[in-house]
Order: structure tokens, then C-alpha cells, then sequence
């Protein structure tokens, strides 16, 4: 029994001290790319074995850059455009994954929440307030959970730990960019866990190191310090 990681750079954030979870991610992937042009690629290497967990995790790029745009572009809603999205992608999902066997265990991760990088953050700044951004995010999960349901996909949300009061995602547990940091990914992983019942073989900082670097990120998030964040958050330093 093996787990497996398939999609955007989110996939190899989120279980990058997970040491029983494999990656096959390809950053930059969107959920658009993947209903367009299927999710095959990613998966031919591959050959199920009985009891494999397949996850997927995409969707985060399509928030950040070009739901509302499109949405604005087709003249659409908000829900019109993910609608359309999701269609795509869950047709691509079951071209895929319906005739493989032995079929694996196939889960979906919800999307982790948007938010304002600060001041000065590399490339591909986000399309729009975050105020639509986190419509366009609520909306997506939403559907990504309902047609989950309907596949009988496993559908595991982002932990509320994440989240600022405004449901955005917290700086501090962040890369600065749009992924939550490599060492603040342990309430995720777990939360994987319990929702799968599978040992990830997770490795915790030593708690000195981890405090150690918490400091540093609140010192970042307070300075607007985008360098110290993107460093602290992409690095694995301390493996």
C-alpha cells in the first residue's frame, strides 16, 4: 500500500516531510490544464497496486490567476466559471482513474485559502481583490467536495488552523508566496492521517529549530519581509 501525490507545487509543499507519501507534481499545473488535457501523463509511471491512495491537489493557480479573470473574460459568474472548471476537470479525473485496476483510494485535497503576499513578492501576482479571490476560493472547494461526494472521492479540507479571520490563509504559516510553508505543514499531514488512516511518517522539526523558526517568520510577517518568508517557507533546511 503506497500513497501518491499528484499535482500542482502545493503537492510537494504540503507533504514535503511526509516520508511515506510519493510526488508526482509538476508546478505551475493548473486544474484548467488538467481538465484540458487530462491527468494521464501524470499517471503513467504508475501501476496501482491493491490498497493504493491516490491524491490529487490541484486548484490553487485557478484561484490566484484565472478564475475571475475568465469569469470577466466569458462574461460569467463566479459560479458559472468554476461550474465549467469542475466539469472539466472531474471528466479528465474519471477518464483517467475509472478503468485502472486494481482502482486505488482517490482523494481530493481542499484548496489552501488565498491570500495578499507582501510587498515585493516574485512573479505572477494574484488576479483581483482578495475579496473575490476568496468568493472564487470558497466556491471551488465547495464544488470540488460536492462532486467528491458524488464520485466517491475522499474530499480532505485545508485544517482551520490555517485560516485568518477572514478565511484567507495566515502569513506566518506561509512561503510569503502561496503555499504553506514546509515546516508548518504538520496539522495538514495529520489531519491526511486520520482522514485516510495511514502513517505519512511525518517529520517534526527538533522543537528548538521549529520555535526557532516561527520567531523568525512572526519577525518576517511583521517587517513585510517577502525574502525571509519565501527562504524560512520554501527551504528544508533542518531535514
Amino acid at each position: 500500500m503506497s500513497v501518491y501525490v499528484f499535482g500542482d507545487s502545493h503537492g510537494h509543499y504540503l507533504f514535503a516531510r511526509a516520508r511515506a507519501a510519493t510526488a508526482y507534481c509538476l508546478p505551475g499545473h493548473t486544474m484548467h490544464r488538467a481538465g484540458r488535457d487530462g491527468v494521464q501523463q501524470l499517471l503513467a509511471s504508475l501501476k496501482p497496486a491493491p490498497g493504493d491512495d491516490y491524491i490529487f491537489v490541484f486548484g490553487e493557480i485557478d484561484v490566484r490567476r484565472h478564475l475571475i479573470r475568465v469569469a470577466g473574460e466569458k462574461g460569467w459568474t463566479y459560479q458559472e466559471a468554476v461550474t465549467d472548471l469542475v466539469d472539466r476537470y472531474f471528466a479528465a479525473l474519471h477518464a483517467s482513474l475509472d478503468s485502472l485496476e486494481p482502482r486505488p483510494r482517490v482523494s481530493l485535497l481542499g484548496i489552501v485559502p488565498p491570500f495578499d503576499p507582501p510587498r515585493g513578492a516574485h512573479a505572477q501576482q494574484p488576479h483581483g481583490p482578495l475579496r473575490d479571490r476568496l468568493v472564487v476560493w470558497y466556491l471551488l472547494n465547495e464544488s470540488l467536495k460536492s462532486r467528491a461526494r458524488e464520485a466517491g472521492f475522499v474530499f480532505i479540507p485545508i485544517p482551520k488552523i490555517y485560516y485568518a479571520r477572514d478565511a484567507s490563509l495566515k502569513r506566518h504559516y506561509s512561503d510569503g508566496f502561496a503555499h504553506i510553508a514546509k515546516d508548518c505543514t504538520e496539522p495538514f499531514v495529520r489531519a491526511v492521517e486520520k482522514e485516510l488512516g495511514v502513517d505519512l511518517s511525518f517529520r517534526p522539526l527538533p522543537r528548538r529549530r521549529h520555535l526557532l523558526r516561527s520567531v523568525m517568520r512572526q519577525i518576517a510577517v511583521v517587517n513585510d519581509d517577502w525574502h525571509a518568508l519565501w527562504f524560512l517557507g520554501e527551504s528544508l533546511i533542518d531535514a
